[in-house]
């Protein structure tokens, strides 16, 4: 049975209608490095572990060190638009640990074209300061801390899709009696 004469021409006036208008382009959270064929993610983290061992029922800081590539940037933990994704820090390991407090650098507050309003945004190094406590339960001699920064980065034209940034680290357990240090 063959196609209508009406319904072929609807088709084709359909498909010729959808590809007038401009198609979105979805931006990775990698861009190609030049000359190699290699991509450098757009956000890396450096954890640093408390430098000595810490007592069960104690918190500690640990700094957690972001990187944004140049020509981009990320929104910050408040970036002042309930549509954005606020950049946000999450453990994994939550029966050994919980975050108390989550200290994040004074953020930029920087006009873009994609966007009607300032945005309060994070570029270059980005230092966190993470105040952690390591439960009382806790009984092995080191514990790994897991989680993941999720944020949302953008450049002068357009966001990117929010992403998630794994992160670990050991933290040294001090299992003999003392007093616990906040």
């Amino acid at each position: 049975m063959r196609p209508k004469v009406e319904t072929c021409v609807l088709l084709s006036i359909l498909l010729l209608a959808g590809s007038a208008y401009p198609q979105s382009v979805s931006l990775s959270s990698s861009v190609p490095r030049e000359n190699t064929k290699a991509e450098e993610p757009i956000v890396t983290a450096k954890v640093l572990p408390p430098e000595r061992p810490v007592r069960p029922g104690e918190v500690f800081e640990l700094s957690l060190e972001l990187h944004v590539l140049p020509g981009f940037h990320l929104n910050s933990e408040k970036p002042g638009d309930e549509l954005l994704v606020p950049t946000s820090i999450e453990l994994e390991n939550i029966e050994a640990f919980e975050i108390k407090e989550a200290i994040f650098p004074e953020p930029q507050v920087k006009k873009f074209k994609f966007a009607t309003k300032p945005m309060s945004v994070y570029e270059g190094q980005v230092k966190v300061k993470l105040k952690i406590e390591l439960k009382p339960a806790v009984k092995e001699s080191t514990v790994e801390l897991a989680g993941k920064v999720r944020y949302q980065a953008c450049n002068d034209e357009a966001c990117l899709r929010p992403a998630r940034l794994p992160f670990k680290t050991i933290v040294r357990v001090a299992l003999t009696p003392g007093p616990a240090r906040t």
